[in-house]
């Protein structure tokens, strides 16, 4: 993975981009040294948002197994909806 300063993003923008979506580059960007974002393509993301889904279903289900749910009237009145 390349990793750029957070600084040398809008100069290079064009640059990294193309690297991301036509060469499949994950670019860490930093500030401080520290990292802040990732940019990835299009399909990584929705690859990650993917991933997450089946996580949050497979939790979902867990918890139903065990009980731990909280019946939607109910949670509807907390949330005042």
């Amino acid at each position: 993975m390349t990793t750029v300063k957070i600084t040398e993003v809008r100069p290079q923008l064009r640059k990294l981009a193309d690297k991301v979506c036509h060469h499949g580059e994950r670019i860490c960007v930093e500030r401080n040294g520290e990292p802040v974002f990732v940019m990835v393509s299009y399909e990584d993301f929705e690859a990650i948002e993917a991933l997450e889904e089946r996580l949050d279903i497979q939790e979902a289900k867990k918890a139903l197994k065990k009980g731990k749910f909280i019946p939607l009237e109910r949670l509807e009145a907390e949330l005042g909806l």
